[in-house]
């Protein structure tokens, strides 16, 4: 075994200020995302911030165990020779302990987000990890793929520990600097001066200087303030994003086209629509890069106002309105983010509506609706095929197509944005009666 040094190497020097920095950062910051989340607090840039945490940690696991593997490799300076037993044994239990921390609080970290569940919303919860956005960070054992009891006890117990493992590194981190302290004002050695560049040594000669030690010394700490600065940049930026929450007030509408024409004895009949058998659904794909997972969902509140004959259809109209804010696929995350101003922004714009004035008979039971959709301000000409069935009094239509999502500006801006499937599924069934 390598005999200890007389003084610590640049590369440790790096390493230690490097992960001490880091950790300084990520703990506050991990407790601010979670009592964020808590909250029910959802937006973009929740998610980047959930992103950089995740990065910077697995960052840390990095560096860790790279210092891990240079300290046995290379034996720090020796403790001095007055120090008591007692304290030599506690000055190793919280060096090991601190390192025991560092390999630990990352993997819990990375073991939550590969169980792919919400421990705040005891939902599940796929979120890729994207290294500072450069690549997918793959999950581990393959927990996407477990069961829904298997992911939700993982997330628990990761989460569990990752909590207490942070309050464990902050006492151990504590403890570590305190003692430093006490070696340099009170003890009067070289422990901290040893570990501190540019602090004198107390009494004695002074190292001599060597120019690869300064150049390794200047360049890795001054990579890693610019680093911790940028974090800290971000983190400012993130924390002063406005947060705005879904706030929604339909007010009484104004009369549709279609209920206009109701005034007229010659025009096609109208249909009231059995809400309960009626349905607008959605659904979209999310890809994480590691495996594809498909979301279905519904608007909870619409209305529709049908005036149609299919021996009429020059005269049919039919006009759809959607309450933005009534999204859902069932994953409480989700449902909090889809109203919000990244997605639907249903502040801003409550309602989505599609009007209809030009029909034509495809054949058989098939037709095609040709119109005019608006979401979030945007409006498109959208052709909707759908098929008819008319038995009496009922009828029952069916509808599948697809819309792009980015032509009307929906989530065009956030981190998630590469990572949901641009064409979105819709599923449309209407069953009404005729009105006489």
């Amino acid at each position: 075994m390598p005999a200890p040094a007389q003084r610590y190497a640049a590369i440790a020097i790096v390493l230690h200020w490097a992960i001490a920095f880091s950790i300084a950062l990520m703990i506050p910051f991990g407790w601010w995302m979670s009592d964020r989340a808590e909250d029910g607090v959802v937006s973009d840039a929740l998610f980047q911030a959930y992103q950089l945490h995740k990065s910077i940690g697995l960052t840390v696991l990095a560096l860790s165990l790279l210092q891990l593997g240079w300290r046995i490799a290379h034996p720090p300076p020796p403790l001095p020779g007055h120090m008591p037993a007692w304290e030599r044994i506690g000055a190793h239990a919280v060096h090991w302990g601190l390192y025991a921390l560092m390999l630990a609080l990352p993997l819990t970290g990375w073991l939550y987000v590969s169980a792919g569940w919400s421990a705040h919303d005891g939902a599940p919860l796929q979120v890729t990890t994207r290294w500072f956005g450069l690549f997918v960070v793959p999950h581990l054992f393959g927990l996407p793929e477990a069961g829904a009891d298997v992911r939700e006890g993982v997330a628990g117990a990761a989460m569990s520990a990752h909590g207490l493992l942070a309050w464990g590194a902050v006492v151990l981190a504590g403890l570590h600097a305190a003692a430093a302290l006490k070696h340099h004002f009170i003890d009067r050695d070289n422990v901290l001066t040893l570990m501190v560049p540019g602090l004198r040594a107390l009494g004695g000669e002074p190292a001599p200087k060597n120019p690869v030690r300064l150049a390794i010394l200047g360049g890795g700490l001054a990579l890693t303030f610019a680093g911790f600065a940028a974090a800290l940049f971000t983190l400012a930026s993130l924390g002063a994003a406005p947060q705005a929450q879904s706030q929604i007030e339909i007010a009484a509408p104004a009369k549709t086209a279609v209920e206009e024409d109701a005034v007229d004895p010659d025009a096609p009949p109208a249909w009231r629509v059995d809400q309960r058998a009626s349905s607008i659904g959605f659904a979209f794909t999310y890809d994480d890069g590691q495996a594809a997972t498909r979301f279905e969902g519904r608007f909870t509140r619409w209305r529709a106002d049908i005036r149609f004959d299919p021996d009429d259809l020059a005269a049919s109209r039919v006009a759809v309105t959607i309450e933005t804010a009534s999204a859902t696929d069932g994953v409480a995350m989700h449902d909090r983010a889809l109203p919000g101003p990244d997605w639907f922004d249903a502040a801003a714009h409550p309602a989505a509506t599609f009007r209809a004035s030009a029909f034509r008979h495809l054949g058989g039971d098939a037709y095609e609706a040709r119109g005019e959709l608006a979401i979030r301000g945007r409006t498109r000409d959208f052709a909707l095929p759908f098929t008819l069935v008319i038995a009496g009094d009922r009828a029952v239509m069916t509808s599948t197509s697809q819309l792009d999502r980015r032509g009307f500006g929906i989530g065009n801006d956030t981190e998630a944005d590469g990572m949901i499937s641009r064409d979105i599924d819709l599923a449309i069934r209407v069953e009404a009666v005729r009105q006489p």
